[in-house]
């Protein structure tokens, strides 16, 4: 399964699971993540890793502000990078560099256990 490239539809697949999968063995972690200086051009990639003992089965990000066509970053890829872990990457397409803390992004992780 690859879901690289495919933002809007990871997106929608990792809030889908989200709220079908609360009475399942499914749990969605997240975290919010503080930016570091991006150049103008350059990507930064986010990686979220489920808890031992768990696998990854979807993953995604919120849009958040800084997160738009007019914002300093934009979503170039969301996919699994390995069985544990969902990784986003960003690239600045804005024409500057990021300033220090300007950008945030929440990233998401559906996990299920081992049995």
């Amino acid at each position: 399964m690859l879901f690289s490239k495919n933002v809007l539809g990871t997106a929608i697949l990792a809030a889908a699971l989200a709220a079908s999968t609360q009475a399942s063995a499914h749990e969605v972690f997240s975290e919010t993540i503080q930016m570091p200086v991006v150049g103008s051009g350059d990507s930064q990639e986010v990686t979220i890793t489920c808890p031992a003992h768990h696998y990854v089965i979807a993953g995604g990000f919120a849009n958040n502000d800084q997160l738009t066509p007019t914002g300093p970053l934009v979503v170039t890829a969301s996919f699994p990078a390995s069985t544990r872990s969902w990784t986003i990457e960003l690239t600045n397409r804005s024409g500057r560099p990021t300033s220090t803390r300007e950008a945030m992004v929440t990233i998401y992780a559906t996990c299920d256990h081992h049995w």
